[in-house]
């Protein structure tokens, strides 16, 4: 109040920031995520989720969040619409053990190492053109994140939505 020309949020971090950009093409098959340090301040043109832990970023970029977010959060024109409180806040994720968490986190520093080799351009392009050696990576995140759901490989993304609309429902009538 003693300052009404600041009209901003103050938020920040002590470690890294997580940020997904609130719009992305639907033609990528991950939405471009990535950590950025303390220095950097986040605009209201992504989300960020502060001092967060690697594991979550495997979460974010795995096949079955982009099938949870592709459903519930719906578009701007024909492009993604990443939604906090719709998709990240909603999406059912089983508890998982420190061990699970570890795996998660190693695939994502494997990602960010690939990631680094194409450093000349930016994320968007990388992910719209996925070289061979980042798609098979995120191939055995997908495989990690799914297996926190069940032992058997899913079939298509229709059972893994049907999963997460079935787990969804339980964690409502639970509350």
């Amino acid at each position: 109040a003693t300052r009404p020309h600041q009209f901003r949020e103050f938020r920040s971090t002590t470690s890294q920031t997580l940020v997904i950009p609130s719009v992305s093409s639907e033609n990528r098959p991950y939405i471009p995520i990535g950590f950025i340090g303390k220095e950097t301040i986040v605009s209201n043109l992504a989300f960020a989720i502060y001092n967060c832990e690697p594991w979550i970023f495997g979460l974010i970029s795995s096949r079955i969040h982009m099938v949870w977010i592709r459903t519930v959060c719906g578009s701007l024109e024909t492009r993604l619409r990443y939604s906090s409180g719709l998709g990240y806040n909603t999406f059912p994720f089983p508890q998982i053990s420190d061990e699970k968490k570890a795996e998660i986190s190693s695939l994502v520093f494997d990602i960010i190492s690939a990631r680094e080799m194409y450093s000349d351009g930016n994320l968007g392009d990388l992910y719209n053109n996925m070289p061979e050696n980042l798609r098979i990576l995120h191939d055995y995140l997908d495989k990690t994140i799914d297996s926190c759901y069940q032992v058997e490989p899913f079939e298509s993304d229709t059972e893994r939505i049907k999963l997460l609309f079935d787990l969804y429902e339980q964690k409502i009538l639970s509350i």
